[in-house]
């Protein structure tokens, strides 16, 4: 969290920097009518004298990075010294107008001035976030240290994909550069072909946690628990929902107010949590061996589509460090991988199932194991003419398993899933998205063709309204098999 004291020409400036970069960013001015610009974008303003303002307040508290802006000199000082006594360890800027106040500002402890009208701001932006990385490398290496002799228990999002995978290997990598044993859980099954490959390719050693009375015997014995590439216990992960990580990791859009853990790193705006452990590596001077960089540069392509989707200039300069470590012919076996006969079986079904309401596709493939072929499925039906978003839906074991992907800029497909389905069932980004739906009673069902039409119909019906049209009144001809053959699955 950023404070900013003072909302002049300099701070308008500063504070539209931070808000365009998706800083949290809370303003404080004694005047309510230069706030309200702030006001109406929804910025969190404070109306104050700002020598009258409460340090133990909340907002002083939590922020990482305080800015003082205003024009008073005399003021900006005192604020400063009040400050540095009370939260020595804080990073404060203070703005000035000549080497006279800098070299006094300094003297007491300020740790980057800003010289009015000399530095434009967004130059400062740069060291700001360098600061703030310093300060959560600096926490993170706490936190894992703490886990002690028990170690630390990583959890990954259920059915991990490459991001995932190398994100957990990344902060094993890091627990064990501290003397910190780890081990790395996963909850569903690794059944894509990408990602199985990954893992054999580099030797991974994952473990399995197949209910959740299982993890949480695993929490009960771990020092610390990390939840990676998931941020709320029990959704998407195997976590029991009562379970309160220490450290969460994520890039996936979320409340943050839902998120709760001892450290929290959840950053939207990059493509790939594999971005962000690459980031804690290069702060902590940790060189990653081939394995690693090659682990992390996958997970950064496969997550942004060979940089085509939800891609930033820290995931293009986490790719130019990562490239030069990596192992080439690894990469290249990575890239054609062997396809299951399952995984062509379910494209086959998503192609004869499919349901077109205008530029919208929805496709039940029934009974699956195979929980990655869903996506794959998605991808390929998007490729379709005229088709711009695309739901493939399947059961596996008792819940409904959900993938969409879009390239229709008119929609979020991660709110219109959690719209449809509910937040706790689904989510994810603007051009694809995931959930899960427990089945209940329904999962007990002794005609499979009844639970068949039961869930498609369901399904259909809530993905077609949300997005603004009706489905064909028609059954799906899923329904229609033979008998004997649904009876088999």
């Amino acid at each position: 969290m950023y404070i900013v004291f003072g909302c002049g020409s300099t701070g308008n400036a500063v504070i539209e920097t931070l808000t365009k970069a998706e800083k949290e960013v809370v303003v404080v001015d004694r005047d309510e009518a230069v706030l309200s610009k702030w006001k109406d974008q929804h910025v969190q303003v404070i109306t104050a004298e700002m020598n009258n303002f409460d340090l133990n307040s909340p907002f002083c508290i939590n922020a990482s990075v305080i800015l003082i802006l205003t024009g008073d000199s005399e003021n900006n000082l005192i604020l400063l010294q009040k400050l540095k006594r009370k939260f020595p360890k804080k990073f404060i800027l203070v703005k000035v107008s000549n080497q006279k106040e800098a070299d006094t500002l300094k003297d007491n402890g300020a740790d980057m001035i800003l010289h009015s009208g000399k530095i434009l701001a967004q130059a400062i932006l740069p060291e700001l976030e360098g600061f703030e990385m310093k300060q959560s490398a600096f926490a993170l290496v706490n936190a894992i240290k703490e886990s002690n002799k028990k170690g630390l228990a990583i959890f990954l999002q259920d059915n991990p994909d490459p991001d995932a995978i190398a994100s957990g290997l990344t902060l094993k990598h890091i627990s064990k550069f501290f003397d910190v044993e780890s081990n790395i859980y996963y909850g569903g099954t690794i059944s894509h072909q990408k990602n199985k490959a990954l893992v054999n390719l580099l030797n991974m050693d994952l473990i399995e946690a197949k209910t959740t009375e299982e993890a949480m015997e695993i929490v009960r014995k771990a020092g610390k628990i990390a939840l990676v590439e998931a941020s709320i216990p029990s959704k998407n992960n195997i976590l029991p929902a009562d379970v309160t990580p220490n450290l969460v990791f994520d890039h996936h859009p979320v409340d943050l107010k839902s998120v709760k853990g001892d450290f929290v790193d959840i950053q939207p705006k990059l493509g790939a949590t594999s971005t962000i452990m690459t980031k804690y590596i290069r702060q902590l001077n940790i060189k990653p061996n081939h394995q690693l960089a090659t682990a992390l540069l996958y997970g950064i392509r496969t997550d942004t589509r060979e940089f085509t989707r939800n891609t930033s200039s820290d995931d293009l300069v986490a790719v130019s460090y990562l490239s030069p470590l990596a192992d080439g012919n690894i990469l290249n076996q990575l890239e054609s991988p062997p396809m299951s006969s399952e995984t062509l079986d379910i494209i086959g079904r998503a192609i004869r199932n499919r349901e077109i309401r205008g530029s919208y596709l929805a496709s039940f493939v029934e009974f699956i194991s195979e929980r990655d072929a869903l996506p794959q499925a998605a991808e390929m039906m998007l490729q379709l003419e005229g088709i711009n978003t695309v739901l493939i839906f399947g059961i596996n074991e008792d819940k409904v398993q959900l993938s969409a992907r879009s390239r229709d800029t008119r929609i979020n497909l991660g709110t219109l899933l959690q719209s449809a389905f509910g937040k706790l069932n689904s989510g994810g980004h603007a051009t694809m998205a995931a959930g899960v739906i427990n089945l209940g009673i329904l999962g007990d069902a002794n005609d499979k063709a009844s639970l068949l039409k039961v869930t498609s119909d369901a399904v259909r019906k809530k993905f077609f309204s949300a997005v603004g049209v009706e489905p064909e009144s028609e059954t799906l001809s899923i329904i229609e098999e033979p008998r004997e053959r649904l009876a088999r699955m």
